[in-house]
């Protein structure tokens, strides 16, 4: 045993120095049951011996390979245990011989692929390998697919993946006929890939049936053409089991008749789809705009679980959906790069268990002043990846995460944010706050607390649902990851493998603040320090930059120190200034006091003088205030407005004597009205006017109020309330305007009035006060029998 591995090691040696003597330079690898050789030109570079225990193998040939796919080169007994076999990129290799296959009796796995002169195989090439499972016959634009046909038929019994990718350039039509049907009939196919065929022409009801045991049926970027004759609904597509539908780039599906139609086949797909892939399927030219709007045949969505519509130039998504059939199911959506403008909010609430969406690459900066748009994301409970990058937003609405509890990742970068607000109190899981390449010049401290919470209030790791949802984006973004039983033979990956480094999710919060026009200065001074300091992580940390003055920095310590000492002096200046500034107030304060104190003592004293004054019987005022009002007002003037004025000016003054002048007390009978206004205003010092509709109607009232106006009477207005003044006197709008006022109304006999009558009542004394030192002031020489001023120096 130890000889024979002796020997094998040997020969590989000798093989290698023969390689290495040549002007192509081989190289072979291995890796556990793995080997792959390169750049084989000839059968002298053919590892023609295998080392021990290889399962797995893979040939890739070179530019000017001449090697040509014939017996012999799998004779050795090293061969005998592969079980998966790549021969790929030989260009000179024009056929498949008949004994090509031989010594693989174990073979499972084949891939005969990028052999560009490749153009027939013999019909019996199989049966040196009768248990292939997966077959690979992809990039060989001009082998023909009668050649394939005739090596299937009668032959692999166990054939369940079959790939013809890119078949048949050099034809316009890949015909799927009968013979096609034959070759796999009985083999109950689960995997067909005939992706990147120029035109697929679908002449026969036995080609649909054979679909009935396919999971996964990839015909991307293929063009497809119906018989006329084709009988949709009955052949074998309702009855499909598919799984996995890939119609990516496939924008016609269409009716071979005299009258082209539009067929849709996921109409007549089974219900149990779970993952579909329609990225771009409606490719048209820039000015065609495609409105999603109804939606009224869903039979395949209830088990929908990814669904990939991007790059499908979709302006409009406003879908109603009939029925009861909603995307329950569906917890994946891509929606990138459709310029779109926008999405409804109701199309969003029937996917409740959506966990990942894409809307990227869009135009929904437009629905920014739209009231749909705080709350879009708020029935969708289940979110836990959101991209919203390049869709040029100007703003976000604080409550747009509000109701995503599971949030994990949000993803604004390459937009327009100038300011970031996001309440992100519930996004207790949040991982990934991305705000690459945005305007944003500081984040407010609110953004930074709730973060910082997060990492304190962090929830224990989830590992089961992070794996989940990383498996699910994964797959999202690549559908040969989407689960083993879709994947067959050589780097088919038996489960996603995870490495942190892979993880879109990561154990720590993370934030991506890199390429914004970032100030730093004595205004952001907290949150310079905070992203330098900080135990979040910042994404590229030591690259963030902020400019500082006419400067672009780097944001470090240094720069944090630099602005801090800066943003210092004026404090210094600022102390000192202030001690100053204190000190002075401190004086002003003093003498503010003493000057109010003896302003008090004068107005205690104005007030005494003129108690004093309109108490004695020989004044030349008898009443403090003069109350002119219109007749059709008295009983309001009589019930409310009088004995309150009259009962608040006694306390005041502390007399009981009457102190109020109307006209209905107070003229003597028999004089004339005007002779008698005149006298009642001479005699009082304060005129307070009850303005009314009927008020301003009236010409005794009017003439009152210009009368009084005209001696420079002091004037305290009482005006009800919702009088109109527009159209009175010139006199009274500036009264009204130039003065403030007390509003009353009388609402089914309840009278109010603001302020209160005890304001009104000092407002009156007050004003009563002034006039009274003015008319003094004015009149040095006082008659003898007039009681003197009380000092109030």
């Amino acid at each position: 045993m130890y000889i024979g591995q002796f020997l094998i090691v040997s020969l590989l040696i000798i093989v290698s120095v023969v390689i290495s003597s040549s002007d192509v330079h081989v190289t072979c690898t291995l890796n556990d049951i793995s080997f792959t050789c390169t750049n084989i030109s000839s059968k002298t570079d053919f590892p023609l011996v295998l080392p021990a225990n290889i399962q797995q193998v893979t040939i890739c040939g070179s530019n000017t390979a001449e090697l040509s796919l014939t017996s012999g080169l799998f004779k050795h007994e090293s061969w005998t245990n592969v079980s998966e076999l790549s021969i790929l990129e030989f260009s000179d290799a024009s056929c498949i011989e008949r004994d090509f296959l031989d010594g693989l009796g174990k073979l499972k796995f084949l891939s005969i692929s990028a052999c560009t002169e490749l153009k027939s195989i013999d019909p019996d090439v199989f049966n040196s390998a009768p248990d292939i499972e997966a077959l690979h016959l992809d990039e060989n634009y001009k082998l023909e697919l009668s050649q394939v046909e005739a090596a299937l038929a009668g032959r692999l019994s166990k054939l369940r993946y079959l790939s013809l990718i890119g078949i048949q350039a050099t034809k316009t039509r890949v015909v799927l006929g009968e013979s096609f049907s034959k070759a796999l009939q009985s083999k109950n196919l689960t995997n067909l890939i005939l992706s990147r065929v120029r035109l697929l022409y679908i002449e026969h009801d036995s080609v649909l049936e054979t679909w009935a045991t396919i999971r996964y049926l990839n015909i991307s970027y293929s063009s497809i053409l119906v018989a006329a004759n084709i009988k949709w609904m009955q052949t074998g597509i309702v009855r499909n089991k598919f799984e996995l539908v890939d119609i990516s780039g496939s924008p016609r599906i269409i009716q071979d008749t005299i009258k082209t139609q539009v067929v849709n086949i996921t109409r007549y797909m089974h219900q149990n789809i779970t993952y579909l892939f329609m990225q771009s399927i409606t490719y048209y030219p820039n000015q065609f705009r495609v409105h999603i709007r109804y939606i009224n045949t869903l039979n395949l969505i209830s088990s929908l679980k990814i669904m990939d519509l991007s790059q499908n130039n979709i302006i409009i998504l406003n879908i109603t959906f009939a029925g009861e059939n909603y995307l329950n199911a569906l917890e994946a959506l891509n929606l990138a790069s459709n310029n779109m403008e926008y999405i409804s909010p109701s199309f969003l609430s029937s996917l409740p268990s959506l966990r990942i969406l894409d809307l990227s690459n869009n135009q929904l900066h437009i629905m920014e002043t739209s009231h749909e748009l705080p709350n879009i994301f708020s029935k969708n409970k289940d979110l836990e990846i959101i991209y919203l990058r390049n869709n040029k937003l100007s703003v976000v609405p604080s409550t747009l995460f509000s109701s995503n509890t599971k949030l994990r990742v949000i993803d604004l970068s390459e937009n327009e944010l100038v300011y970031f607000n996001v309440d992100l109190c519930n996004a207790v899981n949040l991982k990934i706050t991305d705000l690459r390449k945005n305007l944003i010049k500081t984040l407010p401290a609110v953004f930074l607390e709730q973060v910082e919470q997060i990492v304190r209030h962090l929830p224990t790791t989830n590992t089961h649902e992070a794996i989940k949802t990383n498996i699910l984006l994964r797959q999202l973004r690549d559908k040969n990851l989407i689960a083993d039983k879709y994947n067959y033979g050589y780097n088919a990956s038996k489960s996603v493998q995870l490495a942190e480094k892979h993880s879109v999710i990561p154990q720590h919060l993370k934030i991506n603040i890199l390429d914004n026009p970032i100030v730093c200065d004595c205004d952001t001074l907290d949150f310079v320090k905070w992203v330098i300091v900080t135990d979040i992580v910042i994404s590229n940390r030591t690259n963030v930059r902020c400019s500082y003055g006419n400067k672009d920095q780097f944001l470090n310590i240094e720069t944090y120190e630099m602005i801090k000492e800066n943003c210092r002096l004026p404090y210094k200046i600022g102390f000192l200034t202030g001690s100053l500034v204190a000190l002075a107030l401190c004086i002003f304060t003093f003498a503010a006091i003493i000057i109010r104190r003896n302003k008090r003592a004068r107005e205690n004293q104005g007030l005494e003088n003129l108690r004093r004054e309109i108490l004695h019987d020989n004044i030349n005022f008898k009443y403090v205030a003069f109350l002119s009002y219109c007749s059709q007002d008295e009983h309001i003037v009589d019930e409310h407005i009088l004995p309150s004025l009259d009962r608040i000016i006694k306390e005041k003054l502390n007399t009981e004597k009457d102190l109020v002048c109307t006209g209905a007390d107070s003229f003597v009978p028999g004089m004339l009205i005007i002779d008698e206004i005149h006298r009642c205003i001479t005699e009082s010092l304060v005129i307070v006017p009850v303005i009314t509709p009927a008020f301003l109607g009236s010409r005794w009232s009017l003439r009152e109020c210009v009368d009084a106006l005209e001696k420079q009477r002091q004037v305290v207005v009482l005006m009800k309330q919702n009088t109109n003044t527009n159209d009175t006197i010139g006199a009274i709008k500036q009264l009204i305007a130039h003065y403030t006022r007390a509003t009353w109304s009388d609402n089914e006999g309840q009278f109010l009035i603001r302020p209160s009558w005890n304001s009104v009542g000092e407002a009156i004394i007050q004003r009563a006060s002034e006039h009274f030192l003015n008319y003094r002031r004015q009149n040095v020489n006082t008659p003898n029998d007039l009681i003197p001023l009380v000092d109030i120096t």
